[in-house]
């Protein structure tokens, strides 16, 4: 049975590894999805791209990464 503490920890893992591939080192989107899918989180580049922009939580987290550039 998966932890519902260990999901939110390894979504909040997945944003900041998506924020410092794509904003911070300017990576395009589909080569970012790539790399996390294949070798970072082993989950399908769909089911990152949802966790990210279509799970609230995460999404908001992700913004608030945003402002602090």
């Amino acid at each position: 049975m998966r932890s519902k503490e260990l999901i939110e920890k390894r979504d909040r893992a997945i944003v900041d590894k998506f924020h410092d591939l794509y904003d911070v080192k300017r990576k395009r989107l589909d080569d970012v999805l790539l790399d996390l899918s294949e070798n970072h989180f082993y989950l399908d580049k769909d089911y990152i791209y949802a966790r990210i922009f279509y799970d609230k939580r995460n999404n908001e987290y992700y913004n608030s990464l945003m402002k602090k550039k």
